[in-house]
């Protein structure tokens, strides 16, 4: 697994570092020898605390990402680590239950991940859309008139769909779906 650091006014220490290899280091008996796995490592301090961001991904499009606040890095580091393990919990529970055996489970060892028996998911409500072009700034108005965290939307100068988000740091993501 290759990490990569990416501080944003926090210095790394060696320490720091060599707690972050270690404990993600058994994330790496998950993927097979032959995928290349990126992780990323985002350490940055909001509003006094420490904020911890992981993101793993696989070249077989597999990703796993988490997120934790603390004022102690080891605890954030800690908090990191089990979200991710709960991420690969969940998924081995999913691919179980649907009895894929294809090439995602190929790809991937999972003898070692416990399965959780607590995860049934029921759609509760569905919605039909009618997508109306219209631009970035209309769509960020009609997101915050709905007082929604999101707002699909058909952009008028592309023709492509896309989905506007606030971020955890009160800003705003776009994900733009190619065709």
């Amino acid at each position: 697994m290759k990490i990569q650091y990416v501080c944003k006014d926090v210095p790394l220490s060696p320490a720091m570092q060599e707690a972050v290899e270690g404990k993600l280091g058994r994330f790496d008996r998950y993927f097979r020898t032959t995928d290349e796995v990126n992780c990323t490592v985002t350490l940055c301090i909001h509003q006094d605390k420490k904020s911890l961001e992981v993101s793993i991904v696989s070249t077989n499009g597999f990703t796993l990402r988490a997120k934790a606040i603390d004022a102690d890095f080891y605890a954030a580091l800690d908090l990191v680590v089990e979200k991710l393990d709960g991420q690969m919990r969940k998924l081995k529970t999913q691919l179980d239950r649907a009895h894929k055996k294809g090439s995602f489970v190929e790809n991937l060892m999972m003898e070692n991940i416990p399965a959780e028996d607590n995860l049934d998911v029921e759609i509760v409500r569905k919605k039909k859309l009618s997508l109306a072009p219209m631009d970035l700034d209309e769509a960020l108005a009609r997101m915050d008139a709905l007082g929604h965290s999101f707002f699909i939307y058909l952009d008028s100068s592309t023709g492509l769909v896309n989905v506007l988000y606030e971020r955890e740091d009160h800003g705003y993501g776009l994900i733009e779906i190619e065709r």
